[in-house]
């Protein structure tokens, strides 16, 4: 009797399994992974140990990377907040935002965000941001707000303040509002942005003390600078200043560092780690006098500016280096792609950074000047001159030589690339209507006080 239940029951069992099996659904469906996305402003990627910082600024950052998907050549497509925050979470060109009435910062309602994505997914969706650009509401520096779309919640309470607020907001919403569904949860930190202040309780690693004069550098306070350089006089700073200002920076990134472990410390405490795509990525990077500038959102494109961390841990996939060239633009694509969501019918720019491209190019755009990269090479065309400069990071990593006439190959190839981009982006007026609007967008920031 007893054998012929069990024969019953497992003839009951196989049948249910060929009945789901006839549904598409062979086994039980688990719960889709959640994805955590980490969002740094102002972030050079040389400035952290894994991308060969002279400072041991990130080791947090350093074991993240080894367990992930590490890109050594990952570029921003803009040199400032907007619009690059846009482009990232919409995989849309940087250019496409530009341009618009009233100067508007904010994610047109045409361009599906991937909050919106993943909450028409089942997804609950929350934010928060220390941007003061990148919010819901208008501030100073966004007349408008306008990047909610999607969100369930958008947190802006720790505008500009530092990462050990937002990472307290971040966790009192996991506690609240991620425990029935999967979460896509958006952080956006503010530091290392200027100024330079690593907050009074973090204990300072390399910016111990200033021998100098100048009280702003002894304060990272960097917007004298920076208005003397608009106005076309020096910065006045010697080399133990600008030392000092470059250790601030770097004391900023540890902060940012020993908070970013402080969140997946607490990610793994509370069993999410096994389930959970991470993402770590940066809007741009910072000049510090490297080519007498200083800051970003200016007519630049050096890699000081555009060549930005981008890590992604995804559960069950193996950790890699990649070295070939990406972009931010990628993101979205790649989370889509990692979670089996359909991206046909989107409009997404961007590519699955897992599926493999021959010979791909990155490109950047900030002011006049647009720049190609295949990760040794870079080509950079300013639309105003028509000039061109090509820089060979092999040799020249500061970006302080014109390569073109030794790698003439190299040149046609890039230039091929980058004019096919900007015919499909900006169209044959790119010139004209990309000086109007890098013009524009300069006066627009320059008038709220972000540029000096």
């Amino acid at each position: 009797m007893a054998a012929e239940l069990w024969r019953l029951k497992l003839a009951g069992s196989l049948a249910t399994i060929l009945v789901l099996a006839a549904c598409g659904n062979s086994v039980p469906p688990s719960r889709p992974h959640n994805v955590l996305f980490v969002l740094v402003d102002t972030l050079r990627a040389d400035r952290l140990s894994a991308y060969g910082a002279d400072r041991s600024t990130s080791p947090n950052f350093d074991r993240f990377a080894a367990g992930s998907a590490f890109f050594e050549h990952a570029y921003s497509q803009a040199a400032c907040t907007f619009p690059s925050v846009n482009s990232i979470l919409t995989s849309r060109a940087a250019e496409r935002f530009l341009g618009r009435p009233y100067g508007a910062m904010s994610i047109p309602p045409t361009y599906g965000t991937l909050a919106e994505i993943l909450r028409r997914h089942g997804y609950a969706t929350g934010a928060v941001s220390a941007s003061p650009v990148v919010r819901v509401t208008p501030s100073r520096f966004n007349k408008e707000g306008g990047f909610g779309a999607g969100f369930d919640s958008f947190d802006e309470t720790c505008s500009t303040r530092p990462a050990e607020c937002v990472n307290a907001r971040a966790l009192a919403w996991l506690d609240t509002a991620a425990a029935e569904r999967p979460f896509f949860l958006y952080l956006q930190y503010f530091d290392p942005h200027a100024d330079y202040q690593p907050p009074p309780g973090h204990r300072r690693r390399f910016a111990r003390r200033y021998r100098g004069s100048n009280e702003f550098v002894r304060l990272g306070v960097t917007r004298p600078f920076a208005r003397a350089l608009a106005e076309g006089k020096p910065a006045e700073v010697d080399a133990n200043d600008l030392e000092y200002l470059r250790r601030l920076y770097d004391d900023e990134v540890a902060y940012f560092d020993d908070n970013l472990g402080a969140l997946l410390a607490e990610i793994e405490r509370r069993n999410l780690a096994s389930n959970t795509v991470v993402v770590f990525a940066a809007d741009h990077g910072e000049e510090i006098l490297e080519h007498d500038e200083l800051g970003h959102c200016l007519d630049m494109v050096w890699d000081d500016v555009v060549h930005v961390p981008l890590a992604i841990r995804i559960p069950g996939r193996a950790p890699e280096r990649v070295a070939q060239p990406v972009e931010n633009l990628d993101i979205v694509p790649t989370v889509l792609a990692s979670l089996g969501i359909d991206r046909k019918g989107l409009g997404l720019e961007g590519r699955d950074l897992f599926v493999a491209t021959p010979d791909p190019v990155a490109m950047s755009a900030q002011g006049v000047r647009r720049a190609a990269s295949d990760g040794r090479f870079k080509l950079v065309y300013d639309l105003q001159t028509g000039g061109f400069k090509l820089y060979d990071h092999a040799a020249d990593a500061a970006e302080l030589r014109d390569a073109g006439a030794e790698h003439p190959e190299d040149f046609r190839r890039l230039r091929k690339a980058l004019f096919a981009w900007l015919e499909r982006v900006e169209g044959a007026t790119a010139s004209e209507r990309a000086i109007d609007a890098a013009k524009a967008l300069e006066q627009q920031l320059r008038s709220v006080g972000y540029l000096q």
